[in-house]
């Protein structure tokens, strides 16, 4: 049995909720699996591979997990890895958003030096019930310029979570690949 770890940060929970789905993925297919909000997550060391999420805010991936993954690169570049990103750009699958989306995940590489083997792009949500007053405008007006839903009575949900299955069936076959090569 392979161990996997899971490290993600989350604002509003969405990239928690998609952690836990590839988790559970991984568990149906055999793997030990251990999640880890970043706060609390540990050193990478004992794992037969990484995986880390991470949800974009203001165009950019968080502080907490940049820098863990900066103090873990090393370790990191020894095992199979994989990183997803959580964002309302990748809501909308056009050439323009999936650039913007992929420059996203090359900044968080340039500012940490990690080289994932495999990357997830995937949608996020809009919870505008949970948003104080500020953001909930500033949310509306960025969905309203992206021509997306803008009822702030209510949240909307736009993560394809079969994509999200099928990435954590590829990161099994990574972190398995790896297993049978180095044993």
């Amino acid at each position: 049995m392979t161990t996997i770890l899971v490290v993600f940060h989350t604002s509003e929970g969405q990239t928690a909720r998609v952690a836990d789905q590839i988790a559970a993925v991984l568990r149906e297919l055999g793997d030990d699996v251990d999640v880890h909000d970043v706060a609390g997550a540990p050193a990478p060391e004992r794992y037969d591979g990484v995986l880390v999420g991470d949800s974009i805010h203001a165009g950019h991936h968080s502080r907490a997990l940049t820098r863990w993954v900066r103090d873990h690169v090393a370790v990191l570049e020894k095992l199979p890895s994989a990183l997803f990103q959580v964002s309302l750009t990748s809501a909308t699958s056009d050439d323009e958003h999936t650039a913007t989306a992929q420059r996203m995940v090359q900044e968080l590489l340039d500012h940490t030096g990690f080289d994932p083997d495999l990357v997830g792009l995937f949608a996020g949500a809009l919870v505008y019930t949970q948003y104080g007053w500020f953001k909930r405008r500033v949310m509306r007006a960025i969905s309203r310029r992206e021509g997306g839903d803008t009822d702030t009575s209510r949240d909307f949900e736009y993560t394809d979570w079969a994509a999200v299955e099928q990435f954590a069936r590829d990161v099994h076959k990574l972190v398995q690949a790896d297993a049978v090569a180095t044993s």
